[in-house]
């Protein structure tokens, strides 16, 4: 049978706010989703890696800092990029990475704000997914601010390498957004998880002959 003839087209751009929403439940944990996040700066380089936690502030976060490459602002803006790969593309194994994912959607299964502040060859960009903001404007648009002052962990972002920031933490909270006590002892919780699943995850790359170093809050873990 042949196919008939296209007389029109009709737009049919993704309503924003719903599909970045639909990013949010793809199935990772905390522990999958921080392992996600420790995978990109391995294939960036990184031979240190540190995850630092605020739990007690009204403002909790989760940072992981590298010491990898880093990105230019065109490399963050395509990494923050949804779908920024080829799926086509031949990858070792199958994984999210496949469908330039795997970074956005492990960060918004945990939080609503993600900010990405990388630095190379001596030069620092930054940007920002923030769904609260995507939901109120319906756009593809991450925000670029003019500068890293006041970003939390950016201190500790060395000459390169790259600081993963989440914030928001909407599905860590336990349900005690407004406990703050209760609150940072079911993160703290999660994280001691994490830790475990990490420590074995990740051993073959910090044994003592690997150069890889992974610190959870100044603490190296063997």
């Amino acid at each position: 049978m042949k196919e008939g003839a296209v007389s029109r087209r009709a737009d049919a751009t993704p309503h924003a706010a719903a599909l970045i929403e639909g990013l949010r439940d793809i199935g990772y944990s905390l522990e999958t989703a921080i392992s996600d996040v420790i995978d990109n700066s391995i294939t960036a380089g990184a031979h240190r890696v540190q995850i630092n936690t605020e739990t007690f502030s009204d403002e909790p976060y989760i940072a992981i800092i590298d010491d990898g490459d880093g990105m230019t602002e065109e490399e963050l803006i395509a990494a923050m990029r949804p779908g920024s790969r080829n799926p086509l593309a031949t990858r070792d194994e199958p994984d999210l990475g496949r469908f330039g994912l795997g970074l956005k959607s492990a960060s918004f299964s945990q939080c609503r704000r993600l900010t990405v502040v990388s630095r190379k060859s001596g030069q620092t960009t930054a940007a920002i997914w923030d769904l609260d903001d995507v939901a109120e404007r319906n756009e593809w648009a991450v925000q670029l601010p003019e500068g890293v002052v006041g970003i939390p962990a950016v201190e500790q972002l060395g000459p390169k390498g790259t600081l993963v920031l989440w914030q928001k933490l909407d599905r860590l909270t336990g349900g005690y957004s407004h406990n703050t006590a209760k609150r940072a002892e079911v993160i703290n919780q999660r994280i001691a998880e994490t830790e475990r699943h990490l420590r074995l995850v990740f051993h073959r790359f910090t044994e003592d002959s690997k150069p890889l170093s992974i610190l959870l809050n100044g603490r190296l873990l063997r």
